[in-house]
């Protein structure tokens, strides 16, 4: 695929934002599945971390790479949806698979060792009260799991959403070979926040 330009990113954005992509785009978040090089380098930043807790799990795409990674404690995947979350159940019987919304599982997951909490929800296609809520959800987590990260990857050059001086987003890199071209950020706390 040729390379992303600023003016591509920003039209795919107003496309969004006035619900001219397909109906898919507005409720997964994407026009086309997780490519396996997406999947890949998601679970590359999940590797050292004792547990994972994968947010929007969908088809199981992402949980695929995931579940391959060894030495994991513990691996929850989180699916909104009820038919794709009992699909996840029988696709991967290894992985403890919640059938509720993020913030839920946010809330009553326990801050323990370090997690790697995976994301694959579309932040900026989701209902204005829904994302708040899954925002604070996942702001107080990372409060209270002070070794922990957040790991989401966008369509677009912003950060997934905005944070307080406490937090800090890392842009990662670019996957070119995703349609679209796909971002990686991870959040974690600033220093200060971790005294």
């Amino acid at each position: 695929m040729g390379r992303l330009t600023f003016k591509t990113v920003i039209f795919m954005e107003k496309l969004l934002s006035l619900g001219r992509l397909p109906k898919s785009f507005r409720t997964r978040g994407a026009i086309a599945p997780s490519s396996y090089r997406l999947c890949v380098e998601l679970a590359c930043l999940a590797t050292n971390a004792d547990h994972i807790l994968e947010l929007g799990a969908g088809t199981g795409a992402v949980t695929r790479a995931l579940s391959r990674l060894v030495g994991v404690r513990s691996f929850h995947a989180v699916e909104l949806q009820e038919k794709l979350a009992h699909d996840l159940k029988l696709k991967f019987p290894g992985v403890h698979v919640h059938n509720c919304s993020a913030d839920v599982a946010l809330d009553r997951y326990p801050p323990h060792g370090s997690v790697a909490v995976v994301s694959s929800l579309p932040f900026r296609s989701l209902p204005g009260g829904i994302r708040n809520s899954i925002v604070k959800s996942v702001l107080r987590f990372l409060l209270a799991s002070p070794q922990s990260r957040f790991i989401q990857f966008t369509y677009g050059f912003r950060e997934p959403f905005a944070v307080g001086s406490e937090f800090q987003w890392k842009r990662v890199k670019w996957i070119f070979a995703n349609l679209p071209p796909a971002c990686i950020w991870v959040l974690t706390k600033t220093e200060l926040a971790h005294e």
